[in-house]
């Protein structure tokens, strides 16, 4: 009879044995499967914001063209108008991130902008004329402008 006892505990405890690590299995694949939901969330978020943010720099983009031709009908007729209507297009990127960067009279600077014609002058590697503006959205360059830079003078 103790030896009918003795199977029957060693039987109870192998069936408890069997799902203590069923369970500690599934615990197992609950958390990867939770581990690879929060990876995949993080992902789409991820990327969300990736394509927000190049969404809105191509908008940007399509504004900085018409600010540059408001610009220049800004030069040719410097009505009250065109400058209206050229400031609150400023005013409309700036609140976007957009700024300018500054380059007349500064030394070039490969990263903001590309040299198209290079003139003689007293100064070496400045920025003479700007042919196209630069501009930034939150400090990363969005658009490289366009200048014309100075070539010292040199008598030999």
């Amino acid at each position: 009879m103790k030896k009918h006892q003795h199977n029957d505990a060693h039987e109870q405890e192998a069936a408890k044995a069997v799902p203590e690590e069923t369970y500690k299995e599934m615990e197992n694949r609950y958390l990867r499967a939770l581990a690879d939901y929060k990876n995949l969330e993080h992902r789409t978020h991820s990327q969300i914001e990736r394509i927000q943010h190049q969404t809105k720099q191509d908008l940007i983009a399509r504004f900085l063209t018409i600010l540059d031709t408001v610009d220049q009908a800004e030069q040719y007729e410097n009505s009250q108008g065109t400058q209206m209507i050229a400031q609150a297009l400023r005013n409309t990127l700036a609140e976007l991130g957009v700024s300018e960067i500054v380059l007349q009279g500064n030394e070039f600077n490969p990263e903001y902008a590309e040299v198209v014609e290079i003139t003689q002058g007293t100064d070496d590697n400045i920025v003479t004329q700007v042919v196209q503006k630069a501009y930034q959205l939150n400090g990363t360059v969005i658009r490289h402008g366009k200048v014309v830079v100075s070539k010292k003078i040199t008598n030999n």
